[in-house]
């Protein structure tokens, strides 16, 4: 169902850290081995895009807990990340942004750190950072006030600390977390190279086709842009693909408004339910890493 409340700073979050790029670039396939579909026309970057944080001073390799101050919202909030094994300072990493789903408001912290762990053998293979932020809903979702102003406050800290590649900071999410990844990514295109969701739905937190809340789906997807790279992973019995909640039909919203298959829009449908594996992670971010922001 729609929620009842609504981030009124959603749309602007992202100012303090944006990266102030406009266009998608794609890499090199050596950047990302492994994730080759894209390049299947012969097209690579001529340049590639570099906007390194520059932070040092963070702990390193594994498993991380920070603690920040998050304007508006009283006492210390913990953060959770997860760098790969070879990280060093010396270079510029990418970043992912993970959203958990919704739990028991007490196990919001837990389940952070479960989806740290579950992308933490991608990110030691594959050569990335790992970021979770716990949220602030006493219902245990995505939405709340203050959710924006933490995950803002969380990417400032991590920048700070860590050698952040700020052209390749990415999202993903799910259930809840997915519903409130399709919104903050489709509203800050010039901070996210490209995101994932997984087990979500646009018309469960970013737009309504009907207008019952804004904006329409038809209004955020047109106005997105670029037009942010996806990925979709959407099992065939998840409740969520059909009638009330349509994100079956969330691909073809995307297409109608100029996403393309195989080139910004990878739509993985799964038999399955209401879920995602350790194994799906892979393919969402093979999907993911080739993308960069060039000016």
């Amino acid at each position: 169902m729609p929620p009842t409340t609504r981030a009124l700073s959603i749309l602007a979050f992202l100012i303090a850290t944006a990266a102030n790029a406009a266009s998608t670039v794609r890499l090199p396939p050596a950047m990302c081995p492994g994730s080759d579909t894209i390049f299947r026309n012969g097209f690579e970057a001529t340049a590639i895009p570099s906007d390194p944080s520059n932070g040092s001073g963070g702990a390193y390799p594994g498993d991380v807990t920070r603690t920040i101050s998050v304007p508006g919202l009283a006492g210390a909030h913990s953060y959770y990340l997860h760098l790969p094994a070879g990280y060093t300072a010396a270079r510029s990493w990418p970043l992912l942004l993970v959203l958990r789903g919704s739990v028991a408001p007490a196990s919001m912290a837990s389940a952070a750190q479960q989806v740290r762990g579950d992308w933490s053998g991608w990110s030691d293979g594959q050569g990335f950072i790992v970021l979770a932020p716990v949220g602030n809903s006493t219902q245990g979702g995505w939405g709340a006030n203050g959710d924006s102003a933490e995950i803002s406050a969380a990417l400032n800290d991590a920048f700070a600390s860590y050698n952040v590649e700020r052209s390749r900071v990415y999202l993903w999410g799910f259930s809840a977390g997915a519903h409130y990844g399709h919104a903050l990514a489709l509203n800050n295109t010039d901070f996210f190279a490209a995101y994932g969701v997984s087990a979500g739905s646009l018309e469960q937190y970013a737009c309504t086709d009907s207008g019952a809340y804004p904006p329409t789906c038809a209004a955020l997807l047109s106005g997105a842009q670029p037009k942010i790279p996806v990925d979709i992973h959407l099992g065939s019995s998840d409740p969520l693909a059909s009638s009330p909640y349509t994100a079956a039909g969330d691909p073809q919203r995307l297409r109608a408004r100029g996403w393309a298959d195989g080139q910004t829009l990878f739509y993985v449908p799964f038999n399955g339910g209401h879920n995602y594996t350790v194994a799906q992670l892979g393919e969402v971010w093979n999907h993911l890493c080739p993308f960069a922001l060039g000016p």
